[in-house]
């Protein structure tokens, strides 16, 4: 099932959904938008349904065969996805506490997932106007702002200089823990507190070193940005006894505890394993 190219056809109409994407939060976002919540907790506005309502639409007439997995639709049960090649997942606007606390820093994330990895990511930011592109398969990143496409790469060198990129709302003690040895064990840390899939974003522009999140994450908040990394050429998304995240293994779409950084995987693993036994 789903078996479609990564063409350079598709990825620019998947940045135009994306666009369009834009131009449905912004609209909520500059009036006086109410806030609800769904039966998990979590908040949710008209933004996000606008949003989803377009982006849905939007790849079921790009693809329409390719199924599709959304923070705001349900979620099919796991017997009927376990056997799903490619698929979308998508997070029509990810960071709706940023989004309500007016902080601008909410994206909107679009990830193609082929076998379990993701392949393809598009992350845009509305307010900036700006949107992160991964073509994993090409091995081709690039930052879109209005007409002018700068490409994106990690910094690959090993340094002292860690340059942490942190939750502004979900920082636990381990993170704080971790920070501490690394600081003992030499390193000098530099952190850096941003919302929603931007923290991995800043890794594939090469303006971040790792991120680390502990609690709970879903697929859909972290597939684009993870195609972003891979296709910038970092390491992408690890569980934190160094495996590669991969998608769509379970009923739940839960993420474990993992790390995101631009290199040297190994190195992580073992400096958090250290720092947290």
């Amino acid at each position: 099932m789903g078996d479609v190219v990564v063409s350079e056809a598709i990825l620019t109409e998947v940045i135009k959904i994306v666009r369009r994407a834009h131009d449905e939060i912004l609209d909520v976002y500059q009036s006086d938008f109410s806030i609800a919540f769904k039966a998990d907790n979590t908040p949710v506005t008209d933004a996000d349904k606008r949003a989803n309502e377009v982006i849905v639409e939007g790849l079921k007439s790009l693809t329409p065969t390719v199924p599709i997995i959304s923070e705001e639709e349900p979620i099919p049960p796991y017997q009927r996805r376990r056997s799903w090649q490619r698929y979308w997942i998508v997070d029509p606007l990810d960071g709706t506490r940023e989004f309500s606390n007016r902080s601008d820093e909410f994206t909107v994330n679009v990830a193609l997932v082929n076998d379990g990895v993701p392949i393809l990511g598009v992350v845009g930011v509305p307010v900036e106007g700006t949107i992160y592109v991964g073509d994993v398969v090409a091995q081709r990143a690039s930052l879109h702002v209005g007409q002018q496409t700068t490409p994106l790469q990690p910094v690959m060198d090993s340094s002292k200089l860690i340059r942490v990129v942190q939750s502004r709302f979900n920082t636990s003690k381990l993170n704080h823990k971790i920070l501490n040895f690394l600081r003992v064990e030499g390193y000098e840390v530099e952190t850096i507190s941003v919302g929603s899939s931007l923290k991995m974003c800043l890794i594939a522009q090469g303006k971040a070193d790792l991120f680390i999140r502990f609690g709970p994450t879903h697929e859909w908040d972290i597939a684009a940005a993870h195609a972003i990394i891979c296709a910038a050429g970092g390491s992408g998304i690890h569980l934190l006894d160094g495996a590669p995240r991969v998608y769509n293994t379970s009923e739940s779409t839960l993420n474990p505890s993992f790390f995101a950084c631009a290199r040297d995987p190994a190195t992580w693993t073992q400096l958090i394993s250290q720092s947290i036994p």
